[in-house]
């Protein structure tokens, strides 16, 4: 019987494992543009579970995944259970990528740059670290499948969140526009996986 259970967990990690290995593409931009976001819109807050999004920018974006985790126990994964680093530009080339890492623990994310091929803060300017709330069960199935190495188009909110208690969790902002490295609450509206 023991036997059987420990055949089990090695299936079962095994398939985890390879599940989650990265998509390769090969040397050259996957995906050239920077996010587009705005400002200028009116809408109503979102009621997600017990939270309140209050939308400020309008977000849409056809980027590369850097990295991404998956949450199942900390405060925050039932609004967003999946944290993703999106790459565009020279950070969706495989050749720079193979230089930068973007390790996620702990609801944040750190850049690791091997040999330099950008200036770090042109590596931080091709950024965006999102935590995801997807805006419905279709969405939120397919951010479980989302991978290092997938070209995603996303569109949505950068959003701040309350809950019951008071708690306020911001996204990040400099002045009047949204710091795109640092993190950001997005209400996820569409998503697709294209590679």
């Amino acid at each position: 019987m023991l036997k059987h259970l420990f055949l089990i967990i090695v299936l079962a990690v095994s398939y985890y494992l390879w599940d989650q290995k990265p998509i390769k593409h090969g040397v050259g931009i996957t995906a050239p543009d920077a996010p587009q976001v705005e400002r200028g819109f009116r809408l109503t807050e979102h009621y997600v579970k017990h939270y309140t999004l209050e939308p400020k920018f309008r977000i849409k974006t056809t980027s590369r995944v850097i990295a991404n985790k998956r949450y199942w126990f900390d405060e925050k994964s039932d609004l967003a259970p999946v944290d993703v680093v999106l790459g565009w530009g020279d950070l969706s080339d495989e050749r720079i990528l193979s230089q930068v890492k973007t390790p996620i623990s702990r609801r944040d994310f750190k850049v690791d740059v091997i040999r330099p091929p950008l200036t770090f803060s042109e590596i931080r300017s091709k950024l965006l670290y999102m935590h995801a709330i997807p805006a419905n069960d279709e969405i939120a199935d397919k951010l479980k499948r989302v991978k290092e190495g997938h070209i995603v188009s996303i569109n949505g909110y950068i959003v701040d969140v309350h809950d019951q208690s008071s708690v306020l969790w911001t996204s990040s902002r400099q002045g009047n526009s949204a710091k795109l490295d640092n993190s950001q609450y997005v209400l996820v509206e569409s998503l697709e996986l294209l590679d």
